[in-house]
C-alpha cells in the first residue's frame, strides 16, 4: 500500500525561498508587520467561519477586534485585488466582521506555568500585551506594570469611544490577559510607584513597551515655541482624548482649530463635533497628497463638516483678555525640498500671514517618549540623545542584560499593529535570553481549512468593493455611538469572496502531466505557458537541478496574475494539477519558506 504521506513528499519539496517571492506573491502577509496570515482568514470569512477566523487573527495579532476598527491598515495598498479593480479586500473591516459576527466569545484556556524564571512587562498597550500573549504561551509567569486603571494604552486613552467601544477592549485587553493568566498591576506608574531598578532584580527579564505620551511642543516655522501656546483653550490632542475618553472635565468651545492631520488630529476634529463645536478647522503644513492620515477618515471629517487647510503654519495663539485664546494666526507655505522625513519641506511665503478666531486650538503634531524614570546612569544604559535606550533589534535587549524594550517606546509614535509586531518580536528575544527555544512552527489554533476551489461561477471579479456602513450624520453627535455600524454577515461574506486567494499556489505533477496544454488554453488571464527548457533560468530557486536537464518542457505559472479561479484543475485530464496553502517554516521569519513542486517535466 502507498502511503500517501511519502507519496506527496516525493511530489513536492520545501524550499526556502526570497522575501520578494512573498512580497510579489502573497503582499498582504508581508504588508502586516505580524505577518498575519490575511488569505486565510478571508477565506474562512467568505464561507461565513467567523469564529475561526477570529481565532486565527487572534493567535496573530491578539486584539482583532479593535484592529478591525482602528488598524493602519498597510496590508490593504499593496493588495493584488487592487490590480482587478483598483479597489483592495477590505482586509480590515473583514477582520471586525469576524470579531461581531462570532458565536461564541471564545475565553481563552489558561497555559500552564512550565518555566521557573519571570518576566516583567511595563505598559499594558499594544507592544506590551503582544509580548505578555506570547511568553504566557510559552510557560512563563507574566506581570504588566500599568499606569492606568485598565488595560490597553492608546487603545483607550488616545482612540475615542466612538471609533472603539470599550466593551472591546475590555475583552480582549483586560478580560484576555485575565483568561492568560497574565497578572497586571493597574495604577502602578513605574518611576513613581516602583523603580526600574527595583523590577530589574525581582524579575529575570524585563520588557519596557511603555508607549509614546508626551506631546511635541507647540512650535512654528522657526521651530521655536509660539507666542500664546500656554494660553487657556490650548489643550494637545493626546491630552484632551485621554480625558474624553476617561470621562474627565474637558472643555471644547464652540470654533476650534486643530493644528497637525495625523491619526490623532482626525480623532481630535471628530471628538470636538460631537463635543458640540461649530466650526472645526483642521491645519496642516503640508499639502493635502502629503498628509500622514488615511483618506478614509479625511473623507469621513469632511462629512461632518469639518473644514481642512493646507499649506499653513501657525505663528501665534492670540488673545483678547490676555487669558483665553481667541484666534490663531497663520503663514502660508510653497514645498521646498524633502527634509529627513523624505516629504517636501514647507517654506513660509513672505507677506501672507492671516488669522482664524477660534476659542480652541488643538495641536496635534505627534509624540515622543519619557525617558525621565530610566535609571541611566545606575544602570549603564547605552541611551539615544533624548535618554531613550538603544535596542538590538535582532534580540531587542538593550545594552542592560535582561532589560528589553520595544515599540512606540523605542520607535517613536506609528500604529498599533507594529507595536504588536514589535512585542511578539520581543517575546521571542526574552525567551531566547532566558534560554528557551523559539515556538514550534505550526499555528495553535487548529483550523480544517477550507476548500477554495470555486471556478468562474461565483463570478468574484465582478464583485465590487463597499465601503463598511456607517451612521447618517444626524446620528453621529454622540461620544458614545459608535459611527460604524460594520458590515452584515451577508455583506462580510460577499466581499470576502473578492479575495484573490493569494497563498495559495498552483502544483503540476510532472509525473501524470501529459502536456496537452488544456490547462493553457482555459487559463482566462493566460497566467499557463509551456516552454521549452532553454527558458528556464539556470539556478533559479523554482527549479532546483536544472543544471542537468537535457529535455522536456516546463510550466511556467505566473503567480502575480493568477486569480486562483481553479478552472486549471477542473480542465486537467489527469489530475495532475492540484490547488495547495503554502506553508511556513519558521516561526521567527514567518513568512519566507513554500512548499513548491518539482518541475522537471521531461
Amino acid at each position: 500500500m502507498i502511503d500517501p504521506d511519502k507519496e506527496l513528499e516525493a511530489r513536492y519539496q520545501s524550499v526556502a525561498v526570497p522575501p520578494d517571492w512573498y512580497q510579489t506573491n502573497i503582499p498582504c502577509q508581508v504588508g502586516c508587520p505580524a505577518h498575519t496570515d490575511v488569505s486565510t482568514y478571508i477565506g474562512l470569512i467568505s464561507q461565513a467561519r467567523f469564529d475561526e477566523a477570529y481565532l486565527l487573527n487572534r493567535q496573530a495579532n491578539v486584539v482583532p477586534g479593535v484592529l478591525g476598527r482602528t488598524c493602519a491598515r498597510p496590508c490593504e495598498p499593496v493588495c493584488r485585488r487592487n490590480k482587478v479593480d483598483g479597489k483592495p479586500i477590505a482586509i480590515c473591516w473583514l477582520k471586525r466582521a469576524a470579531a461581531d459576527h462570532r458565536e461564541y466569545r471564545h475565553h481563552a484556556e489558561l497555559p500552564p506555568i512550565t518555566k521557573s524564571k519571570k518576566v516583567a512587562v511595563i505598559g499594558a498597550g499594544s507592544a506590551g500585551l503582544a509580548c505578555a500573549r506570547d511568553l504566557r504561551e510559552m510557560g512563563y509567569p507574566v506581570t504588566i506594570y500599568e499606569q492606568y486603571p485598565t488595560a490597553g494604552g492608546v487603545m483607550v486613552n488616545g482612540i475615542p469611544v466612538w471609533r472603539l467601544p470599550r466593551d472591546v477592549t475590555r475583552e480582549e485587553c483586560d478580560e484576555y490577559m485575565q483568561d492568560i493568566g497574565v497578572e497586571i498591576k493597574y495604577n502602578v506608574r513605574v518611576g513613581r510607584d516602583v523603580k526600574l531598578t527595583d523590577l530589574l532584580k525581582q524579575y529575570d527579564a524585563v520588557y519596557i513597551g511603555a508607549g509614546c505620551y508626551v506631546p511635541n511642543p507647540l512650535t512654528g516655522p522657526d521651530g521655536k515655541i509660539i507666542p500664546g501656546a500656554d494660553l487657556k483653550g490650548v489643550e494637545d490632542g493626546i491630552r484632551l482624548l485621554e480625558k474624553t475618553n476617561y470621562g474627565e472635565p474637558a472643555y471644547i468651545g464652540k470654533r476650534v482649530a486643530v493644528l497637525g492631520a495625523g491619526f490623532t488630529a482626525m480623532d481630535c476634529c471628530r471628538t470636538s463635533i460631537r463635543f458640540g463645536a461649530e466650526k472645526v478647522y483642521v491645519m496642516y503644513r503640508r499639502s493635502k497628497e502629503e498628509q500622514p492620515s488615511d483618506e478614509y477618515e479625511v473623507d469621513e471629517a469632511m462629512m461632518e463638516h469639518v473644514e481642512f487647510q493646507y499649506l499653513v503654519t501657525q505663528t501665534a495663539i492670540t488673545s483678547k483678555d490676555g487669558v483665553h485664546a481667541s484666534g490663531v494666526r497663520f503663514i502660508r507655505n510653497k514645498l521646498g525640498d524633502p527634509d529627513a522625513s523624505g516629504r517636501r519641506r514647507p517654506v513660509p511665503i513672505a507677506g501672507s500671514e492671516f488669522e482664524i478666531v477660534v476659542d480652541t486650538v488643538i495641536p496635534a503634531f505627534g509624540q515622543y517618549s519619557d525617558a525621565s524614570w530610566i535609571q541611566a546612569e545606575e544602570l549603564g544604559l547605552e541611551v539615544n540623545k533624548y535618554g531613550i535606550p538603544l535596542v538590538d533589534f535582532e534580540s531587542w535587549m538593550t545594552s542592560y542584560p535582561g532589560l528589553f524594550a520595544g515599540g512606540d517606546y523605542t520607535l517613536g509614535s506609528r500604529n498599533l499593529i507594529s507595536a504588536i509586531a514589535d512585542g511578539r518580536d520581543a517575546a521571542g528575544g526574552i525567551n531566547r535570553y532566558l534560554g528557551g527555544v523559539d515556538k514550534p512552527a505550526e499555528a495553535a489554533v487548529e483550523i480544517e481549512l477550507p476548500d477554495y476551489r470555486r471556478g468562474m461561477v461565483d463570478n468574484y471579479e465582478s464583485i465590487s468593493h463597499r465601503m463598511i456602513p456607517s451612521l447618517p450624520l444626524k446620528q453621529r453627535y454622540s461620544n458614545t455611538r459608535e459611527a460604524e455600524t460594520g458590515y452584515t454577515p451577508e455583506q462580510a461574506v460577499q466581499q470576502a469572496r473578492r479575495c484573490l486567494q493569494c497563498q495559495l499556489n498552483i502544483m503540476i505533477d510532472p509525473s501524470i502531466c501529459i502536456l496537452c496544454s488544456g490547462c493553457v488554453d482555459i487559463c482566462p488571464y493566460d497566467c499557463i505557458s509551456m516552454e521549452g527548457l532553454s527558458r528556464i533560468v539556470k539556478g533559479d530557486f523554482m527549479h532546483q537541478g536544472a543544471e542537468n536537464w537535457r529535455g522536456g518542457a516546463d510550466m511556467i505559472i505566473d503567480e502575480e496574475k493568477c486569480i486562483r479561479c481553479g478552472l486549471c484543475i477542473v480542465r486537467c485530464p489527469t489530475d495532475a494539477i492540484s490547488m495547495v496553502q503554502f506553508e511556513v517554516a519558521s516561526p521567527n521569519d514567518r513568512w519566507t519558506v513554500s512548499k513548491i513542486p518539482m518541475l522537471d517535466i521531461k
